[in-house]
């Protein structure tokens, strides 16, 4: 779930809501810097101008007749000026007062804006400059009234166009239509409707997908496919959309949130409107993985990852893998798939979820409650900070502190710091204690650190004695910080609401207690991974649809184990031409292999064959001494893996149906149990729900959301299937598995 401020999520749950935008993309344009873009020379332009729409991807239909040089018509398509501004009704563009006049575009801060696409007009600069705050750039001989550049304006707080040439001669300078970068924007003008599908499968039972539709309106015949000049001839697959929501807030701010970054699939247009259709990055990840090999030492699925992404063609910051999967070793092949199927094997594994976020980075992230773990440096001899993520009530020692020890039988004497007497169940206690103003010589701090990354919502502390006076949270995501916040309303039982973003250390620390105290923790606990509800009156437009699923009884998962046996045979005899130009071959094999040798048959003087890489199911080699095109046969031996395999059955219900399952990187016991115990716990649940409500683009597949129930109190559902349908408001469907 993307986050969002306190007013959006206030002003979303209104019974009316505010009014909802949507921005789109095609191409690299900065929306960003083309939100934010506003005329800074104002005085300097004509009072007819429209300061607004040309920045708005909004079209010059109409013109106004002015006094320029060859430009103003009697054909009855120019209009007369009106005498005053507040009488201007025609959206004219940008017009500089002046003949040759410049127009100056600012941002509200730097942008790196790649590429630009200028609509003049009829009357158009033929020599001009556009000047950035760090660069400038002289274009000159420009024949078109439509200007594209791919020039970079990068770190821009400005954009100066200014003409010292017109096609008209003395002419004022018209800016019809401006976008930062090259492409196609879209606003709410121009969208008639859209639909963003986001699927994903908790347990990599399927690949995960993005589906984006997009209508927009084609009465003026922007889109024609027949005009040569059309937009839509700038469209091509696979060419990148950004997706932007956005909405009003009750102080008349807009808050945008991020949709998806998706690719184009297929574009058509009538004289009405444009359809066009998106997928998500993994749809054209469609080339052949075949390097998978036997590792006998083993490897990590986090190396395993990163050598399909790299073969993939993805640079480290397309993706990211989630650091717990270098604890966890594998041997076996990857069989010859497509990349996407394998980072698909992986993730299921690795008890991971496979996902893409809105900004089309790959994401493997493990999909599991972590285990965690509680330490202090700084404790006393008698407290017992690993228990703190116990519940249940803790034991007090009498101590020293100011107002804490009772006579009433509720507290135990301190023993010997040298006894080995077996201490009673405590919580944390510090070994320092505040001066007169609650200060800490040390501050007293709990470490918490988790088996990998997690998202929580909510966090309990519960405290022994006067509960101190302020803390600080903070959080560290592989040792880089993530945030710290700092809470001063504290009582003996806290429940801090609040949104902790993923992390995988937390360090709480007391830097203010009360006079003369030690700090005393007995229990933190992590609240539910989740603070959205949904709410039955309120969110849902009618009522939820549920099924009925099929109890799992157990699940069977397939063990597969590579062992080096067998005899030499050959694997492949081949003809092939080589020359000095072509000597490098890939060969692949059917069955698992290994141990290759390879050999020519008649090779002349200084010719010879050598390997260069090999996995189970491939070879690369090379051949030497080759100075013209020669007919050659390679012949490659080698050894077939002997491959057995063995079950083991993880049991869930004493009825319903025994669901088979293989990950052909299962090889041992403990892995087939971690993962086959995993997949229970989501096929344990026996109902889904189809849930129509009011659509929020925060929300993501994957994510885990309260349904309100008239039956189930604290009703936890995941979603699995989230749409999103914008024409002018929002509504949307979530499709959700129960979380037992």
């Amino acid at each position: 779930m993307q986050n969002a401020s306190t007013a959006y999520k206030t002003a979303m749950k209104q019974p009316l809501r505010n009014r909802s935008y949507l921005r789109v993309s095609i191409g690299v344009i900065n929306q960003k810097a083309q939100a934010s873009a506003q005329v800074e020379n104002a005085e300097e332009c004509t009072y007819w101008s429209n300061l607004k729409k040309p920045l708005e991807n909004d079209t010059v239909d109409l013109l106004y007749a002015t006094a320029e040089q060859d430009y103003s018509k009697t054909d009855g398509n120019m209009y007369f000026l009106p005498r005053s501004p507040d009488d201007v009704v025609l959206n004219a563009g940008i017009v500089s007062a002046e003949l040759l006049g410049a127009v100056r575009v600012s941002f509200d801060t730097a942008y790196d804006i790649k590429g630009m696409m200028i609509e003049f007009g009829k009357s158009f600069p033929t020599d001009f400059t556009i000047e950035s705050d760090n660069n400038t750039v002289s274009i000159s001989g420009n024949g078109s009234g439509s200007f594209r550049t791919e020039e970079i304006f990068m770190q821009s707080t400005y954009i100066l166009i200014t003409p010292t040439t017109m096609s008209n001669g003395n002419g004022r300078l018209h800016v019809n239509q401006i976008t930062m970068g090259i492409g196609i924007f879209f606003t709410n003008k121009d969208i008639k409707s859209s639909s963003l599908k986001d699927t994903v499968s908790p347990i990599s039972e399927d690949l995960p997908a993005i589906d984006f539709s997009l209508t927009v309106d084609n009465t003026k015949g922007v889109y024609d496919t027949s005009n040569d000049e059309s937009l839509i001839n700038f469209l091509e697959t696979e060419q990148e959309c950004i997706v932007e929501y956005g909405y009003e807030l009750n102080d008349g701010t807009i808050e945008w949130i991020s949709g998806a970054k998706v690719y184009m699939k297929s574009w058509s247009a009538d004289d009405t409107q444009m359809q066009t259709s998106y997928v998500d990055r993994f749809a054209y990840m469609q080339d052949t993985y075949y390097k998978g090999k036997y590792y006998s030492d083993g490897i990590s699925l986090f190396a395993l990852a990163v050598d399909v992404l790299t073969d993939a063609g993805l640079e480290e910051s397309d993706y990211w893998i989630d650091p717990y999967l270098e604890t966890i070793i594998v041997y076996n092949p990857i069989p010859v798939c497509m990349h996407k199927e394998a980072l698909q094997i992986i993730a299921n594994a690795g008890r991971c979820i496979l996902s893409q976020d809105q900004e089309a980075k790959i994401y493997l992230k493990s999909s599991f409650l972590p285990d965690m773990v509680a330490s202090s440096d700084n404790e006393a001899y008698f407290s017992n900070v690993a228990n703190v993520l116990i519940s249940g009530s803790k034991d007090i020692y009498a101590t020293a502190n100011k107002s804490f020890s009772v006579t009433n039988g509720t507290q135990f004497f301190l023993p010997r710091p040298d006894s080995e007497k077996v201490l009673l169940n405590t919580g944390y206690v510090s070994d320092v204690t505040s001066d007169e103003d609650g200060l800490f010589e040390d501050n007293p701090k709990i470490a918490i650190t988790l088996e990998t990354a997690f998202k929580f919502y909510n966090l309990a502390l519960q405290f022994g004695g006067i509960p101190p006076e302020e803390l600080i949270i903070h959080t560290f995501l592989n040792e880089a910080a993530v945030e710290d916040l700092t809470i001063s309303e504290i009582l003996t039982e806290t429940v801090i609401s609040h949104e902790f973003i993923d992390f995988n250390k937390m360090i709480i620390e007391i830097t203010k207690g009360s006079a003369y105290n030690r700090a005393i923790v007995n229990l933190i606990e992590f609240g539910e991974v989740t603070d959205y509800t949904l709410e039955k009156a309120l969110d849902l437009t009618d009522n939820p649809t549920g099924t009925k699923l099929e109890k799992v009884k157990a699940i069977q998962l397939t063990r597969t184990m590579y062992n080096q046996a067998g005899t030499l045979q050959e694997l492949l005899n081949e003809k092939v031409t080589a020359s000095d130009t072509e000597y490098e071959f890939i060969f692949e094999f059917s069955n698992a292999s290994y141990g290759y040798v390879c050999s020519l048959s008649d090779p002349g003087a200084g010719q010879s064959i050598s390997i260069l890489e090999s996995g189970a199911f491939y070879i690369r080699v090379s051949l030497n001494g080759f100075t013209e095109e020669t007919e050659v046969t390679i012949s490659i031996s080698g050894y077939e893996y002997v491959i057995s395999s063995a079950k083991t059955v993880i049991s869930l219900n004493s009825s319903g149906e025994v669901k088979t399952w293989g990950n052909p990187l299962i090889s041992t016991v403990i892995q087939a149990k971690e993962v086959g115990e995993w997949m229970g716990e989501y096929l344990s649940a026996d109902k889904e729900y189809g849930i129509p409500y009011r659509g929020d683009p925060r929300i993501d597949a994957n994510d885990i959301l309260y349904m309100e129930n008239d039956y189930i109190d604290d009703l936890q559902v995941r979603v699995l299937e989230h749409s999103v349908s914008f024409g002018g408001t929002l509504s949307g469907s979530i499709k959700a598995r129960r979380i037992m």
